[in-house]
């Protein structure tokens, strides 16, 4: 791919030695999105197959999303899709089961970009937390817009039992 994406908590978000999206950048030429709309966003959905309550959980999460959003992918690389979130290459990344070996780099990178890392409960995650919605930089500090309509949706079709 061609691709370096780097972070240092606190230090920022770098793709091959260019900073990435952050919410303190001031500069100019630097890229922010700006909120992203549901009906927009592309976003990546875990596929747990070690247990069939957590493939079931991800099933109903493609049914209830597949006709609201722009597109839906099932890459199973975790710590790779949230580099893409912080990219801006994918809006969003949900999934269940998973563990902090999965997660930790993907986190700061993620975060240092701008982008939030949360729980099904849409309070911040930590690398113990198993379930994880990850959303961009969308434009501001308290743009939750997007994360916030992803957990309605997967309430509304109980996909976080599992």
């Amino acid at each position: 791919l061609g691709e370096m994406t780097s972070s240092i908590r606190g230090g920022g978000c770098f793709l091959n030695g260019k900073r990435l999206n952050s919410n303190e950048a001031q500069d100019d030429k630097i890229h922010k999105i700006e909120g992203i709309k549901l009906n927009e966003a592309l976003i990546n959905v875990g596929f747990p197959a070690v247990k069939d309550s957590t493939l079931r959980a991800s099933s109903r999460a493609v049914a209830a999303l597949a006709t609201k959003v722009r597109g839906l992918r099932m890459i199973a690389s975790a710590s790779q899709v949230m580099a893409w979130v912080a990219q801006g290459k994918l809006s969003a990344y949900i999934s269940w089961d998973l563990n902090a070996w999965d997660v930790a780099a993907g986190m700061v990178i993620v975060e240092e970009s701008g982008g939030k890392v949360s729980d099904f409960d849409g309070n911040r995650a930590d690398v113990s937390s198993r379930d994880l919605i990850v959303t961009c930089n969308e434009g501001c500090e308290n743009s939750f817009g997007l994360k916030d309509e992803i957990i309605s949706i997967l309430k509304e079709n109980d996909c976080f039992e599992y």
